[in-house]
């Protein structure tokens, strides 16, 4: 049997999928796949830049440096709103529910399909009506 041996490196693993070992469960999960989902946010180096803490290999979310930074960065009132309600999730703490009223549909879907995950409802469907 010959076995061959592929000289390159494996690649590095994304910014995403590092957030996704580390939150490996419970609401942070959560919050991290919303961002994950909705995408365009995590992808600016600002908002990486924020959140995203690296330490060696590793990476994690610093949801209070975010919430602390969220007025200064310069967001959309939709983009302030989807944040706001990912922070909610992480913290655990309340925000008022016509903070969704902005978001726009692609990320009230994001809202909506992480709260039935946060609820323990894996079969309820969220997405467009044909």
């Amino acid at each position: 049997m010959t076995v061959h041996h592929d000289p390159t490196p494996p690649a590095p693993w994304s910014v995403e999928e590092r957030l996704r070992a580390w939150a490996a469960e419970g609401q942070e999960r959560i919050a991290v796949e919303m961002l994950i989902e909705e995408h365009a946010l995590l992808a600016r180096p600002a908002v990486q830049r924020i959140l995203v803490v690296r330490t060696g290999g590793a990476v994690y979310a610093d949801w209070t440096h975010l919430s602390l930074r969220l007025p200064e960065m310069e967001l959309s009132e939709g983009e302030y709103a989807f944040l706001e309600v990912v922070l909610a999730l992480a913290f655990g703490r309340q925000v008022l529910v016509d903070r969704v009223l902005p978001l726009g549909e692609r990320r009230l879907a994001v809202v909506l399909r992480a709260l039935a995950a946060w609820a323990g409802a894996d079969s309820l469907a969220v997405g467009v009506r044909s």
